[in-house]
Order: structure tokens, then C-alpha cells, then sequence
């Protein structure tokens, strides 16, 4: 258990935890797939770090905006950009007026267009707007809990309904083996008592949170179709820091 956990933190972070060793993944070649299992509570890690930095940054005279600036780059700091990565890639890919083979060729291109450039600009600038409106009126929004949590059920869940994209052997494919209902279950599980727990600890309007997993789950059906049935992990990536903004807008709605 403790070894998933330690596979879940050094992946899905930059928290000095260290990951399993190569051996370990030999022996155990389903260890990346069981590890799926923690992610929701990864991000729920995450979202612990960025509400006591929002507690910490409430004491400070820094207006909302700047206070929102620093959480956000915390955020990606954190997360060592990962996902960002992945949602440029998919930009790239999904948006561009080409057939399917050429779509997978974009994704494992290091270069980034146009359409990547515009897609992570805008959805930073629309993250740094929601957290400053948010965190304005509640220095301990539990957004910051929330988002990051359903951000990593995404990821789960992608990779547990669709097959992956590309026949040939990746980090994606490989972090898959292992990973199944059980893991699923698990993490959904989790994401949903914890978020539960927060509606009956701060009332029941954070209950329409929870409609932010179905946009991730209409666009990885789009995704999927764009890519011939599968999905790739720059599209989980794209997927989670998608599901995340979706929190913001709908706590913003509140």
C-alpha cells in the first residue's frame, strides 16, 4: 500500500517523496495501475497545501488578485506543470483540422502551436480570475479542496473507461497496467465521501460542485472520438485541469 501511495505522490507532484525504484516496477508491473487508487486523495494533499498557503497569504495586506497569483503558481509549482503540458499537447491535437494518425503524431511532438499556446493562457488566466473572485470573499475557499480532488478522480476515471490511444508502449500505457474497477471504486469512493463531508461541514449549495466531473466526462467522450475511441495521458492531463476550472466556475456561480 505504502509503495502505490509513495507511486501516486512522485508522479503526480514534485513533493520530495521518493517513487519506486525500476526493480520494483519489474517485479510488480501492475503497481502504476493500483496506484491510481490514492490520486483523488493526492489531490486532496494538493488542496490542503494551497488552503493553509490561502490562510497564511489572508494574514498578508496582498490584494485578492496578487494572493490569487501566488496560489495558482503554487498550484502549477506543486503539480510540476504536468497536466498544463498535457492540456497544450491536446490543444494542439484536438483543435487541428487533420485525421486521426496525425493527431497522435501532434501529441508526442515536444514542439507547442498555436492552438496549445492559447488553450493554457486561457485557462490560467480564467484559474487566476475565479481564484481571485473566490478567494476575496473566503480566505479558505474549499474549492481549493475540491478542485484538485475531482481533478484526479478525472484522471482515473479516463483511464479506467477508455482504451489507450496508441498500440505502441508509453508511460501512459505502462502507468495503466494493474488499473481496474477496484481501483475506480476506490477513488471514486473517496472523492465522493470527502466532498460530502464538506457540504454537511458548509451547507449544501457546494452539493452542485459536483456536476463539474460530468464536463470532463461529455469532453473525454469528444476527446475520444477526435482520437478514434482512445485517449492518451496528455489527454487525462487536459481532462483534470479542466475538471478543475469547471469547480471554480461552479463554486464562482454560488
Amino acid at each position: 500500500m505504502l509503495i502505490t501511495l509513495r507511486a501516486a505522490l512522485s508522479f503526480l507532484t514534485t513533493l520530495p517523496v521518493p517513487p519506486p525504484t525500476a526493480a520494483q516496477f519489474e517485479d510488480d508491473p501492475g503497481l502504476g495501475g493500483r496506484a491510481f487508487s490514492w490520486y483523488p486523495a493526492v489531490g486532496l494533499l494538493i488542496g490542503l497545501i494551497l488552503a493553509a498557503l490561502a490562510a497564511i497569504l489572508w494574514l498578508s495586506p496582498l490584494p485578492a488578485a496578487a494572493r490569487a497569483g501566488i496560489i495558482l503558481g503554487a498550484w502549477i509549482a506543486i503539480t510540476g506543470g504536468l497536466h498544463l503540458d498535457g492540456l497544450m499537447d491536446s490543444c494542439d491535437a484536438l483543435f487541428a483540422p487533420v485525421d486521426v494518425a496525425r493527431r497522435l503524431a501532434i501529441l508526442k511532438d515536444v514542439h507547442t502551436g498555436a492552438f496549445g499556446v492559447i488553450g493554457v493562457v486561457w485557462l490560467l488566466g480564467m484559474k487566476w480570475t475565479l481564484l481571485t473572485y473566490l478567494l476575496a470573499a473566503d480566505p479558505l475557499a474549499p474549492v481549493l479542496l475540491l478542485a484538485p480532488l475531482w481533478g484526479r478522480w478525472m484522471l482515473v476515471w479516463a483511464a479506467g473507461r477508455f482504451p489507450y490511444a496508441r498500440r505502441e508502449s508509453s508511460l501512459g500505457s505502462f502507468m495503466r497496467q494493474g488499473l481496474g474497477s477496484r481501483q475506480i471504486g476506490l477513488a471514486s469512493l473517496f472523492a465522493l465521501s470527502i466532498h460530502a463531508g464538506i457540504v454537511i461541514w458548509l451547507g449544501p449549495a457546494l452539493l452542485w460542485i459536483v456536476l463539474a466531473p460530468l464536463v470532463g466526462i461529455a469532453l473525454a467522450y469528444w476527446s475520444a472520438s477526435r482520437l478514434g475511441g482512445g485517449l492518451t495521458g496528455d489527454l487525462y492531463g487536459a481532462l483534470c485541469e479542466v475538471v478543475e476550472l469547471a469547480v471554480l466556475l461552479l463554486a464562482a456561480m454560488i
